[in-house]
């Protein structure tokens, strides 16, 4: 199963070869894959803030710590 991503002018093949997997989406999406490139979408969203956490947990335990309103800022810099 291939399925085109588009953004930012550009398209992105994801090629699946794994038929359990591409069973799953095609149960949950269907042939809508708008729908399928905004759960992929927020996936890697999620993923990335998990990142972020993790970077932050570690620069607390080092001492490099940053205030609460530039914490937020930055949140909402990245994220808005």
């Amino acid at each position: 199963m291939g399925e085109m991503i588009v953004g930012n002018n550009r398209m992105i093949k994801i090629e699946i070869n794994n038929p359990d997997l591409e069973r799953e989406i095609r149960q949950s999406f269907g042939e809508n894959t708008q729908s399928l490139v905004m759960a992929f979408a927020e996936f890697l969203r999620q993923r990335q803030v998990r990142e972020d956490i993790v970077i932050s947990m570690t620069q607390l335990d080092e001492g490099e710590g940053i205030s609460m309103d530039r914490a937020i800022a930055e949140i909402r810099e990245k994220y808005e």
